[in-house]
Parts: structure tokens; sequence; C-alpha cells
């Protein structure tokens, strides 16, 4: 069992102690993010602790290893800043405008970079403030456009959908509304049948939804990048 609080212990999935270390190494790497290529220029040893994504392109064959930048193109800036900042601080902040958009993105952001620990603090952001609000359509529709079929993020979604509508109080959507989605059909019919459409409030227990943080294998892949 584990409350959200509990979950949000480990802030950024390692050890200040090692964050300082990290610091230490000042070889540095650009990175260009959107159409706009906005740029950050970034410890190279931060990224590459974090994410296999950036150390296969920095520690690499890949020409990135070279020039030492990487560019994310078809990425979200804002989403790009919230990696930043939780990089370097080992979260996201919680006071932010229109967060679950913002927190959405940033899941999706995190698998692209196969960054769990990322992953893991956009969650709990979301389940945190989902507490005091109910799920939003658009909010629904936007989990199903940015996450991969059987996700932890649409897991999420449905359970706290499930407990929305269990609650007292009027859901503000229906459903059926969205039921054009792909693959919210199935996933939904599934909440049905396997636990009845009833479940805990997911703010209760957060670990179904987030991600395993293995830190001996982030680790591994990222000296097999470098061979």
């Amino acid at each position: 069992m584990g409350t959200v609080k509990d979950a949000d212990s480990n802030k950024g999935g390692i050890a200040d102690a090692e964050r300082v270390s990290l610091l230490q190494d000042t070889a540095i790497a650009t990175v260009r993010v959107g159409k706009d290529a906005k740029s950050w220029i970034l410890h190279k040893s931060l990224l590459t602790r974090h994410s296999p994504f950036f150390a296969a392109a920095l520690n690499g064959s890949f020409k990135e290893a070279t020039s030492n930048t990487v560019e994310l193109d078809d990425d979200d800036p804002e989403s790009f800043q919230l990696f930043v900042q939780w990089l370097y601080t080992g979260e996201i902040k919680a006071d932010l405008n229109d967060l679950p958009t913002k927190a959405c993105r940033a899941w999706a952001l995190g698998d692209k970079l196969q960054c769990p620990a990322f992953q893991n603090s956009a969650m709990l952001r979301l389940i945190r403030y989902h507490r005091d609000e109910f799920l939003t359509e658009d909010t629904m529709r936007l989990i199903y456009t940015v996450s991969p079929p059987e996700s932890k993020l649409r897991k999420f979604a449905v359970d706290q959908l499930c407990w929305d509508r269990s609650c007292e109080k009027k859901h503000p959507f229906k459903a059926v509304e969205i039921m054009a989605v792909e693959d919210f059909n199935r996933d939904l019919l599934e909440c049905f049948l396997l636990g009845g459409g009833a479940v805990e409030d997911p703010s209760d227990e957060a670990s179904p939804y987030l991600e395993v943080v293995d830190v001996e294998k982030c680790r591994m892949e990222r000296d097999i990048s470098r061979v």
C-alpha cells in the first residue's frame, strides 16, 4: 500500500547526494525543442543518468554524441521545461495553470525519453489534483491521444472516472460522450468486468499508476551505450 504522499517521497528517483555529485561533472549538452528550436544547455551527466534516450543519443554512435546536441523537433517546449525543472529539483511544481494538460503532456514526454521517474512525478501531480476535481472530458481525450494502449496513464483515467461517477456529486460529463475515443470502450468495459466498476480512490493507493524505476537498469543502459 502507498498513498500519494508516500509515493512522492523519493524525488527524482535518485538521492540528493547523487544529484550533487552529477552536477560536479562539467560536460554539457544542448537540447533544442519544438519547431522554433528553443534551446537548453544542460548537464550531460543528469540527462544520461535519468534517460536511456539521452544516454543512447549522447554516448552512442549517433551524430548527437559528437555534437553534444539533441533535436526534439516534434516535442513541446513547455513540457520539456517541466522535465528540466524536475531534472534539477527532483519535482514538478504543483502551482501550475491548467495542471491536468501539463501533467499529461509531461507524462507523455517522459515515456518518449524513457524516464519513468519523471513520468511518476507527473502522475502524482495528476492524482493529487483529482483528489478535489473531477476528471474532465478534455483531459480524458488528451490522455487517450498522448498515451499508448494499456498504459498506466490510461488506467488512472478510467479508474478516476469510475471513482468520480461513484461519488454522490454529479459528474460534469457522461462517459457516452467519449465513446468514440479509440480504446476507451475497451478499457471502460474491462474496468466494469474485472471490478464491477467499483474502484478505490486513486489518491488512496498510487502504486498501480506508477512506473517501475529500475535505477540499476538505467545505469547499465547508460554504460552499454558508451561501448
